[in-house]
């Protein structure tokens, strides 16, 4: 029974992180939709997640995922010839302009759907 169980918290977290990339509402009905598991199981999955702290409540009846990966440090630098060096956590690396521009129109989309403008 314990791996059941295990599996079933594996799937409505899995379900949560789905709907929340899809910005869709994680709650409980649809995780049942989305899993096919039944409502007790749902139910304590939502339990156990929570008190573990890999999801958590946005308001009543609608669950995040927690996001618990460890930020990294990033750094960049000019360097002559419009070259860039990004320093992300141990990882170094070295872009030449038309890589610098071409992670500029990336992380600018980024920006532009997080409105963080």
């Amino acid at each position: 029974m314990k791996p059941q169980t295990g599996t079933n918290r594996a799937k409505v977290l899995q379900a949560i992180i789905d709907l929340d990339d899809h910005q869709k509402k994680a709650t409980k009905q649809a995780i049942i939709e989305l899993t096919h598991l039944s409502v007790p199981s749902v139910t304590d999955s939502l339990d156990a997640l929570h008190d573990c702290g890999l999801i958590r409540r946005l308001y009543d009846g609608v669950w995040i995922p927690v996001d618990s990966t460890p930020d990294r440090i990033v750094s960049t630098s000019s360097l002559p010839m419009g070259r860039m060096k990004i320093e992300l956590g141990d990882d170094v690396m070295t872009l030449t302009p038309r890589e610098s521009l071409a992670l500029a129109k990336q992380l600018m989309g980024v920006v532009m759907a997080f409105k963080v403008l």
